[in-house]
């Protein structure tokens, strides 16, 4: 597959350093030109396997495609086909158009690896979640050469088949203990056997994502105790109209989470204080007010300023919100959701914060490490990724590509906030 589009957004994220270049950096995820889109990724990989060449004109490359599609089975419509091929729409990173998308990999019989690939460079998104019976069985059949009906006669065999009490014991991250075993299985009829004797274990998933999660909002927002502390903190300086040799040093600030810590370390005057006003400095929505560094807009009006802003589908599709922060941080909710995009997204934005947060509150000048922190930052946030089953950072991928940038900068978490203002400031 073409590499241009990786090295090219490899290097641009180098490109604007300066706080004066957020502005820029936003007018260049917003140009359609500098990310590839899903029907250049999926012309491209077409012409690699031979079914269309350049000069394909799109209403040919559709009628190809659509009928590879039909011969497997797929009940996808010309029309929606169509719309992705001429860049119309693109396929929503939701778990609803994920089996369109192994079809896609399934017809144009794509290898183990291409599969990957399109998922990750073209969807955006990360391809066999095996917290699944059916990525689960793909995972195996795609690994394997086995085409597409026979995987549906798989699942269909093993969801029809009673629930056995599993003998595998409980594992921290159940997505990679899956991949795992079935990298070791060497026959369809052993297969069906694992994922039978596991059938129950898949009617919840997302448990490594909601602990990363919540370890972090408990990183991030203050303790009770905290709290506390911060409310007599305010009334000292309300009281003296002074912030000076009231604030405890930062080892005594330990209960007061990170969002706290922040606030308090850009303190410089005591009408500051009259933004917690009517706040409550331990929910989800005051977090992410700070971490954004604006008031927190309703989701009504977030997705009207969002829809309007000219950034790529792939941003606007499940932004962080007040809505989102309440389903992935509920257990309940987040171990049924297959919104994999929103819990991915929620993850990278609170994993920047926290790293970038506790360095500027550590005082460490950034210039003056051997090894650059932001390296440090991708491998740190590409690890938690993992762990948690999604894909590593990827600077095609626009979200991503605004983190990595602002990674770069001198003030990552002010040059973020800058380009969270320039989004929304149209």
């Amino acid at each position: 597959m073409n590499d241009n589009y990786t090295q090219y957004n490899s290097d641009s994220i180098y490109k604007f350093l300066d706080e004066d270049d957020a502005s820029e950096a936003i007018d260049f995820i917003k140009d359609p030109s500098n990310f590839r889109t899903f029907n250049e990724g999926l012309s491209e990989i077409m012409i690699k396997k031979g079914y269309i060449s350049d000069s394909t004109a799109p209403d040919e490359i559709s009628q190809i495609l659509y009928k590879k599609l039909t011969d497997i089975g797929s009940s996808l419509s010309l029309n929606t086909i169509s719309s992705w091929i001429k860049g119309d729409h693109r396929p929503k990173v939701e778990a609803g158009y994920r089996k369109n998308i192994y079809e896609i990999c399934y017809a144009l019989n794509l290898t183990f690896n291409e599969t990957i690939w399109f998922f990750h460079h073209v969807y955006y998104d990360r391809a066999f979640n095996c917290h699944t019976i059916d990525e689960s069985v793909y995972y195996y059949c795609l690994k394997n050469n086995i085409a597409y009906k026979d995987s549906l006669d798989i699942i269909k065999e093993i969801e029809n088949s009673p629930d056995i009490t599993s003998s595998y014991e409980e594992t921290s991250n159940y997505t990679l203990f899956i991949q795992k075993t079935i990298d070791k299985i060497e026959s369809v009829d052993e297969l069906i056997t694992f994922l039978t004797l596991n059938k129950a274990n898949f009617k919840s998933w997302n448990a490594s994502a909601y602990k990363t999660l919540d370890d972090l909002v408990k990183d991030l927002l203050p303790s009770e105790n905290g709290k506390k502390e911060i409310e007599k903190i305010k009334r000292k300086i309300k009281a003296t109209h002074s912030i000076y040799g009231i604030i405890p040093k930062k080892n005594n600030q330990n209960e007061w989470g990170l969002i706290m810590q922040e606030f308090f370390y850009d303190l410089t005057d005591e009408s500051y204080l009259d933004i917690l006003d009517g706040k409550n400095i331990r929910s989800k929505n005051f977090l992410l007010e700070q971490i954004l560094g604006m008031k927190l807009i309703t989701d009504k009006e977030k997705k009207r300023f969002i829809d309007k802003a000219s950034i790529p589908d792939i941003v606007k599709n499940n932004f962080p919100s007040r809505k989102t922060m309440s389903d992935v941080l509920s257990e309940d909710k987040i171990t049924q959701s297959k919104s994999y995009d929103s819990i991915r997204k929620l993850i990278i934005l609170l994993e920047f914060y926290r790293y970038w947060c506790s360095i500027k509150i550590m005082d460490e000048e950034y210039d003056d490490f051997e090894n650059p922190l932001s390296d440090a930052f991708i491998d740190e946030i590409n690890y938690t990724l993992y762990l948690c089953g999604y894909e590593e950072m990827y600077a095609g991928n626009p979200y991503d590509w605004i983190f990595m940038c602002s990674a770069q900068a001198d003030d990552p978490l002010s040059y973020f906030r800058q380009c969270i203002t320039f989004i929304l400031d149209e």
